[in-house]
């Protein structure tokens, strides 16, 4: 953002606002007899003062919640399509293309959200200057395409094409508008209704992975394809009606706001975002072959880990939502982060048993639920919700080396160190990522204010 301007308030104390620096103002709940346990830090971005509004539709009103629910069913195909990859990964790993290495087969997958992600970047853009609910119907289109078109693909390289490259192009216009739109509609209960929109993508997640590998068993892969294909199309298409923007920048507005990378707090949170990217899809995509190969179960045990993963990442979408707008969305996202470092190293790291899988598994999913969540929440509260879309799309870039760093990684150690049967490095590589996530969330947290009890 250009610049902030400071919101005076009699209950501001001096004390605690020499804490934070001139672009944000921390205002104490406390006043005439009354106590609050947390202090509020209120951030005033200028671009939100010169926003001008995109429809006469009131916020927090019956079309917003409108809003909320084209953005759950946009998330819950385009990203929930992406979360059940698993299911794809461990079909082409031990029944299609056992040949190939695991490294190779994942990068379907990767290119999927890569493409995603960067892509991202320009969808982030073209939303501010363009219709979303048309942007969000061309991806509709794209995404099934693609999986129409992978259905007849026969090798590992086609299907980076189609199931990777061509559908993270057409993903990435919900993506943006589901993840950006939710806090533009509401000025409370703002984080309760970010997370119920992005739960959409857990929801999807969860039945896509259970209905995935049940058409895989009775229709043969490339009818599953063609399948997911034509549903997500006709269900995404049908909700862009109501995929739009309510807040639009003033004209004067630059297309890209270069300032933001020179925001310490910005630069801290681009970081910690590409190491919770990194270690999101990791558990995602290995569990469901850890499970056959180290635990002996069945390919559809392994497939209900993730299922189970995704049914608990909703949960904590849920949750976190709810409690942003308590505790402040950055004090949750750092809590958050925690969790799912304390699950990856205490549970899965030194144990391979049936039981601490599953704790692993319900940790994890809960954790990295409402980090996602919260995350388009964090960037409109302290930089700004007018421009969100290009703000989101910004954080994309960090989303697509989070990418680079994450599975491809994990693969490359299960193949080179672990010969596809000893997950241990690779796990290790996994549970460090939110390590040093925190690391840089927490910069960012004490940079806005050194006091525990600030609701950031």
């Amino acid at each position: 953002m250009e610049s902030f301007s400071e919101r005076k308030s009699d209950d501001t104390e001096a004390s605690i606002a020499n804490d934070i620096d001139d672009k944000a103002l921390i205002v104490d709940g406390a006043s005439a007899g009354h106590k609050t346990k947390w202090t509020t830090v209120e951030f005033v971005a200028t671009a939100d003062l010169r926003a001008e509004e995109a429809t006469d539709k009131p916020a927090d009103g019956a079309y917003a919640w409108m809003v909320i629910f084209a953005c759950f069913i946009s998330l819950m195909l385009s990203i929930g399509i992406n979360d059940a990859y698993g299911v794809y990964q461990q079909h082409y790993q031990l029944t299609e293309f056992p040949e190939a290495t695991t490294a190779v087969i994942s990068w379907i997958g990767t290119v999927q959200f890569l493409i995603m992600s960067i892509g991202g970047v320009l969808s982030g853009f073209l939303c501010e200057h363009f219709d979303t609910r048309v942007l969000n119907a061309v991806g509709a289109v794209i995404m099934g395409i693609a999986f129409i078109g992978g259905s007849f693909c026969t090798s590992v390289g086609q299907l980076m094409v189609t199931q990777g490259l061509l559908y993270g192009l057409g993903a990435s216009f919900p993506f943006v508008a589901g993840t950006s739109i939710p806090s533009q509609w509401f000025t409370r209960r703002q984080g309760l209704a970010t997370g119920i929109a992005l739960s959409g993508s857990g929801v999807g997640g969860m039945w896509m992975t259970s209905a995935t590998s049940a058409l895989i068993d009775s229709l043969g892969r490339p009818w599953a394809m063609r399948v997911t294909g034509i549903v997500s199309m006709i269900a995404v298409l049908a909700v862009s009606p109501w995929m739009r923007v309510r807040l639009v920048p003033h004209r004067g507005e630059r297309i890209i706001d270069w300032t933001l990378v020179k925001d310490m707090r910005f630069c801290l949170f681009m970081a910690a975002m590409v190491f919770a990217i990194a270690a999101y899809f990791g558990p995602f995509y290995q569990m469901p072959s850890y499970s056959v190969v180290v635990l002996h179960k069945s390919e559809s045990w392994g497939s209900n880990m993730d299922t189970l993963m995704n049914g608990l990442s909703v949960v904590g979408r849920l949750a976190v939502g709810m409690l942003a707008d308590i505790t402040g969305p950055l004090n949750l996202l750092v809590a958050n982060t925690a969790l799912a470092a304390f699950g990856l190293l205490v549970f899965w790291v030194p144990f391979d048993t049936i039981g601490t899988l599953i704790t692993v598994t319900l940790v994890f999913g809960f954790a990295i639920g409402g980090i996602v969540s919260v995350i388009p929440v964090v960037a409109a509260h302290v930089f700004g919700l007018a421009r969100l879309p290009s703000i989101m799309g910004l954080l994309f870039i960090s989303y697509f080396v989070g990418g680079l760093l994450g599975v491809p990684p994990m693969s490359a150690l299960l193949d080179g160190v672990g010969h596809r049967t000893d997950y241990t490095s690779s796990i290790w590589y996994m549970a460090m990522l939110p390590v040093c996530s925190l690391l840089f969330l927490l910069a960012m947290r004490f940079t806005i204010s050194r006091k525990l009890r600030v609701k950031v």
